[in-house]
């Protein structure tokens, strides 16, 4: 009895643990119990029963209320810890690069300039500030330098580097200067996914935008391409853009359409401006003696971008835009020029060594203290294509293989408003001798110059100095001319084509290897200036431009390049700004005129750069 009581209490024990409506369910086998069974079954049902009673009803929408609440509370906690680690600290990144060039150029009359081993630094701190969704800054300092002091020119005792043009605004942080942190991006980016409640996702952005290193130009750096197309504009600038994304409302991939909007030069005068107070004219009110203000406006259109194949367009007008102005003045007997602004060059008058007849006058150079002038307006456009993998999957060398095109031109808009010395009053006595020239201005300017050819043999004698000052005044009676713009009064129009390929360097892994052509016709004028090549912008060039380059990633943040540049120019003024000193001449011409210029130039560099 004991036995059958004791199996019965750990029946009830066991069971007590279910829930009975679970025992209802379970099939039972049809026999026929026992008494003891029967008396076990009993107490199992009647232990189940209490324990059903004794349980708490369960809350199911409590339950699930609290887990919401938890849930919210927990998502709190992960934006703080958000907030905390990204949107409220700027994030940093480093771009240092260590670069040693071997530079040599090449001038028109065969003289060789070159430095074998011009080491470099360049560092960039990026900086990245997300305080909301929809708001972002960006910014970047510069570092840009060769290593160790820059010398004093002992002519000058100004430094060789760090002063002048060399620290114009539009290239400040591309030239090497001194150790000096300096200012080369900063920005704010409004993004929104919605204009005027419609499908077309757009942003606005101020400040100093990224406006070097753009489209194509960023490709053999592996850079992340800035705003402008790079074969047009390559310079620092202050302004604003405006992105309308048109991917959503036409189908098209990757279209959209970009306004930018720039200033390159702010007339203002300074706070201090010292005027003594007797012509008070305000701090920072516009100065009528120097230059305008410098503006740009445009606009970029993607017509089509799938990642694969990209279309990139661009137009743009330049405003006011400087350049430098030839010597204004008066020419002296000695052939000098002078007025009295500073404004001083030189002229030659050139004399046929077999004959002795004029061939005209020579020189004429820019003004000594490299003033600039406003010149007129200038329009730019360009059209670039990418194809990033040829083909859809032939082979691995074409999936990654990266071929580009670009088209670009310019046209000159001179407005003619400075007056230059017009020193094609010479060209009256080309092909004369001394004394026939000497005869034509006793009649014309009313002198009494000896026309006996004996006393012009002594080009430094009286006769010969005095036929010189008649020269000078007869050319300082003539009208002056309008400077105009490249060296020219009309409009000029400029090319320039650019092609270009990468592909894998199939003897290593990760490696690249580019290739580079451009081409620029006579008047051919970019804003290039800040381009990453130290003996100019290939992309400027009037006349040929070739580069190859290899690419080698050495570790998961640092790689090396080795590039070769090399530039044949076909005419002058390549690198200059809008105006005299822009002059296209060819290399004879230019000799022809006593000046030697460069005719080429080549840069091998290799860099070693590190970035996180």
């Amino acid at each position: 009895m004991k036995k059958y009581l004791a199996m019965s209490v750990v029946t009830a024990f066991v069971v007590s643990t279910v829930n009975a409506a679970d025992l209802k369910n379970v099939p039972m086998a049809k026999t026929y119990p026992t008494d003891v069974e029967k008396q076990a079954e009993k107490v199992v049902e009647k232990e189940a029963v209490k324990v059903e009673a004794a349980k708490p009803a369960v809350d199911y929408d409590a339950k699930i209320k609290k887990l919401e609440k938890s849930l919210k509370k927990l998502q709190k906690q992960v934006s703080a810890v958000k907030s905390h680690g990204a949107n409220d600290n700027i994030k940093f990144g480093v771009d240092f690069r260590t670069s040693v060039d071997s530079i040599e150029y090449k001038t028109a009359s065969g003289k060789t300039h070159k430095n074998d081993s011009l080491l470099s630094n360049r560092l960039w701190l990026n900086m990245a500030y997300a305080p909301s969704e929809n708001m972002i800054f960006k910014g970047k300092l510069s570092y840009n330098k060769a290593y160790g002091a820059s010398p004093t020119n002992l002519n000058t005792g100004f430094p060789q580097r760090g002063f002048g043009y060399d620290t114009f605004d539009w290239v400040l942080n591309e030239n090497l200067l001194d150790d000096n942190i300096r200012l080369k991006e900063a920005y704010w980016l409004y993004m929104n996914e919605s204009f005027l409640g419609t499908d077309i996702d757009w942003t606005a952005s101020f400040g100093r935008r990224p406006s070097t290193n753009g489209f194509l130009v960023s490709l053999r750096d592996e850079d992340k391409p800035a705003s402008p197309l790079g074969h047009a504009i390559n310079v620092e600038f202050d302004g604003a853009s405006f992105k309308f994304g048109l991917e959503k409302v036409t189908g098209i991939p990757g279209m959209y359409w970009k306004a930018c909007l720039g200033r390159g030069l702010t007339n203002a005068r300074s706070r201090f401006n010292m005027d003594g107070g007797f012509a008070s004219t305000g701090d920072y009110s516009k100065d009528p003696d120097t230059l305008k203000n410098v503006d740009l406006a445009g606009f970029i259109f993607v017509p089509y971008d799938d990642g694969q194949y990209k279309v990139m367009t661009t137009a743009y007008r330049g405003f006011n835009v400087p350049g430098f102005a030839m010597a204004n003045g008066t020419v002296q007997s000695d052939f000098s020029i002078a007025d009295g602004t500073g404004m001083v060059g030189s002229i030659q008058p050139v004399w046929d060594a077999t004959d002795g007849t004029f061939q005209g006058a020579q020189g004429g150079s820019l003004n000594s203290n490299l003033q600039m002038v406003n010149t007129g307006d200038i329009d730019g456009a360009a059209i670039s294509f990418l194809v990033d993998g040829v083909g859809d999957g032939i082979n691995d060398f074409l999936d990654d293989t990266k071929l580009f095109a670009s088209f670009a031109m310019s046209k000159t808009h001179p407005d003619n408003e400075i007056q230059g010395l017009n020193l094609n009053a010479f060209n009256d006595f080309v092909g004369y001798r001394a004394d026939q020239i000497a005869g034509a201005l006793n009649g014309m300017m009313g002198t009494s110059l000896s026309t006996n050819p004996a006393d012009y043999m002594d080009p430094t004698g009286a006769a010969s100095q005095a036929l010189g000052a008649a020269m000078a005044a007869a050319a300082n009676a003539g009208d002056k001319v309008p400077e105009g713009m490249l060296g020219s009064n009309d409009d000029e129009t400029g090319t320039s084509y650019w092609i270009g390929m990468q592909v894998p360097a199939m003897i290593t892994e990760e490696g690249r290897i580019g290739v580079e052509f451009n081409h620029g016709s006579k008047y051919w004028r970019s804003f290039t200036y800040a381009e990453d090549t130290l003996v100019g912008s290939k992309l400027a060039a009037r006349g040929d431009a070739f580069e190859v380059y290899y690419s080698q990633p050495l570790t998961k943040a640092f790689s090396m390049q080795l590039r070769y540049t090399k530039i044949d120019y076909e005419y002058t003024g390549s690198q200059n700004f809008f105006g005299a000193g822009g002059t296209p001449m060819t290399m004879a011409e230019a000799k022809a005129f006593g000046m030697d210029p460069i005719e080429e130039a080549e840069d091998i560099r290799l860099s070693f750069r590190y970035r996180f």
